[in-house]
């Protein structure tokens, strides 16, 4: 049988813009479109095109959500029907209607089967006490927590809500279905930006529907200092993908079951920073 192709969006440091990298071997070696330069250049709001993620729509075309830039409250929406050509980008003010909210980072999407509804979810901070100006965003961890909102066509949206809040920041969260639960990987945001932080790291969690309850948290996967996770299947199990931001390298590990993981392998571009994965539609 044949493998299907696995896309990876990602960004680099050098280059906000979205990058590909393309795997036909179910997920073990993605290698750089375009020998690694960009497909698409951000062209609305501060012109940024950070965390790109990639998601098939309601449409059966391809959205991509990404990061309008720090301190943003909307979020960057395009689509696509062969990761080459694309809709004029638009901003999603997904945060517009908050009161404090200063940005809106790692936007992505996933489809509830039961509601026929997809849920658009990010990182917010939401502080009326002190302007985003004054904030050290790479620098020094914020009071964020995983925000969301509702769709059916990606026109109309719900009102945003948080979506998860475990008492402490959190930022970065990916789900995924896994069989007839979600499956949840997200970043403990607490801690310092130091390897030998006791925080900073990747957790898992799962639910049943959009907003919990939500299963205690397993973990940590991977080493501290680790940010932007990114699940896909591979072979009888998941993959995670995680950038260990520190250290300007990716990290991989496997799970058959979602709760106990080993390191994996897995060969990646080189200088990419919070990738995602996605089958590519036959």
């Amino acid at each position: 049988m044949r493998e299907p192709m696995l896309v990876m969006s990602y960004f680099t440091e050098s280059d906000e813009a979205l990058h590909l990298a393309l795997s036909h071997d179910g997920g073990h070696r993605f290698e750089p479109v375009d020998a690694g330069r960009p497909v698409l250049r951000g062209s609305v709001g501060t012109g940024a095109l950070r965390d790109p993620f990639l998601g098939v729509g309601p449409d059966g075309l391809i959205h991509l959500l990404a990061t309008d830039g720090w301190s943003s409250p909307s979020i960057v929406h395009a689509v696509s029907a062969d990761l080459r050509s694309w809709s004029p980008q638009r901003l999603l003010p997904v945060m517009a209607s908050v009161p404090g909210a200063h940005n809106a980072w790692a936007p992505e999407f996933f489809h509830d089967h039961t509601t026929g509804r997809y849920h658009l979810i990010w990182s917010s901070v939401v502080d009326a006490a002190t302007p985003a100006e004054s904030r050290d965003w790479q620098n020094i961890g914020q009071d964020h927590r995983i925000w969301s909102c509702a769709t059916e066509d990606f026109s109309t949206f719900s009102a945003p809500e948080v979506f998860f809040d475990p008492g402490h920041p959190v930022i970065d969260a990916t789900v995924v279905h896994d069989g007839e639960r979600f499956l949840m990987a997200y970043k403990d945001e607490r801690g310092i930006n130091d390897p030998a932080t006791s925080h900073k790291h990747i957790l898992v969690t799962s639910f049943e529907r959009p907003g919990g309850p939500y299963a205690p948290p397993r973990g940590p996967v991977g080493p501290s200092a680790t940010e932007g996770p990114s699940l896909f299947r591979r072979d009888d199990g998941w993959i995670m993908l995680f950038d260990q931001y520190l250290e300007g390298r990716y990290g991989a590990a496997r799970s058959t079951d979602g709760s106990r993981w080993e390191p994996a392998k897995v060969e990646l571009p080189a200088g990419m920073r919070h990738a995602s994965v996605f089958t590519m539609p036959g």
